[in-house]
């Protein structure tokens, strides 16, 4: 008999974490008002150590997990590639092993995209400390940053797990890239394959920004060197995707100049704000749709740069 097609499928890199890996699975399997029936778990082991034992576990609490290593250690692009290869799913969504959903990820998700829209993205929680997504977030700032595809030419606008997305057939993310390969790859499916996202403003996902020795986004704010590769990275994606209208070729001068702000506070020995990328993107959306604001903005930028950012919301 014919097995039935998953509705969406959860693709799962993984590398050497299998405990925050358990913990990324358990929240898929929280997922409430969902069957699990309808999802599947793709867990790609990067050429990490064994988690079998692991996605045993998972199976057991009823999750459907396909699960595929790596020889050798390829990258976060392509292990999130070899995971849209075997995925079956209408839709799609992305979870770092170290994230994970809250309860209602999946549903809000899903229920976002009976609008007609080819992907959504939800709000996200951001912490500095491991949470259980069972339990009320109290401490956390809230990334919520409205979409516009024109201001995605400028800065990438969410993090990689709030979006579930239709399975594309064909668009896969860059495997080049050492990070920000999520900001190529929403572009390429919005320009190249007319991907159409729509935003959902309502908390469903845990970004744990939690210090890791081998992350780049994680040594953007205190290393000058790390800072520098990371802005050529925009560049170069910013001259893979050239701006399509006037707008966003100004306002890529400002994402750059917030860029400068961090390298020039490292310079001084001056840490920056730890969240100086989303203040920064917060005051640039505003300013995107508020053409008055437009002219304070370059202070903005240094205000949110050295943490005088005022507006920040936290979970309650």
């Amino acid at each position: 008999m014919k097995r039935m097609l998953p509705l969406v499928s959860v693709i799962v890199p993984t590398l050497n974490r299998p405990i925050e890996l358990g913990q990324a699975l358990a929240s898929v399997a929280a997922q409430q008002d969902v069957d699990l029936a309808e999802v599947e778990v793709v867990v790609i082991n990067d050429g990490g150590t064994s988690v079998e034992s692991v996605i045993a576990t998972a199976r057991d609490w009823g999750l459907p997990v396909v699960a595929m290593t790596h020889p050798r250690r390829c990258g976060l692009p392509s292990a999130r590639n070899t995971g849209l290869d075997l995925s079956r799913g209408r839709y799609v969504a992305f979870l770092d092993d170290d994230d994970v959903f809250l309860p209602r990820h999946l549903v809000t998700a899903l229920a976002g995209l009976e609008s007609g829209a080819d992907g959504v993205a939800t709000t996200c929680l951001v912490t500095d400390h491991r949470i259980d997504p069972d339990r009320p977030v109290r401490e956390a700032v809230v990334w919520d940053v409205g979409f516009d595809p024109l201001l995605l030419e400028v800065c990438n606008l969410f993090p990689v797990h709030t979006a579930v997305f239709r399975r594309p057939a064909t668009a896969r993310l860059h495997p080049g890239l050492p990070a920000i390969e999520d900001w190529d790859f929403w572009l390429r499916l919005t320009r190249e394959h007319g991907y159409r996202f729509s935003r959902i403003h309502q908390p469903t996902v845990v970004y744990h920004r939690v210090p890791q020795a081998d992350s780049m986004i994680g040594a953007v704010a205190e290393e000058a060197p790390a800072m520098a590769e990371f802005s050529a990275l925009v560049r170069r994606i910013w001259f893979q995707w050239p701006p399509t209208t006037a707008r966003s070729a100004r306002f890529r001068l400002y994402s750059g100049i917030m860029y400068w702000k961090v390298l020039g506070a490292l310079a001084t020995g001056a840490p920056p704000n730890p969240h100086y990328y989303l203040h920064s993107i917060q005051a640039i959306e505003h300013a995107w749709h508020e053409p008055q604001a437009e002219a304070d903005l370059v202070d903005q930028l240094a205000r949110t740069v050295r943490g005088e950012h005022a507006g920040d919301r936290h979970a309650a």
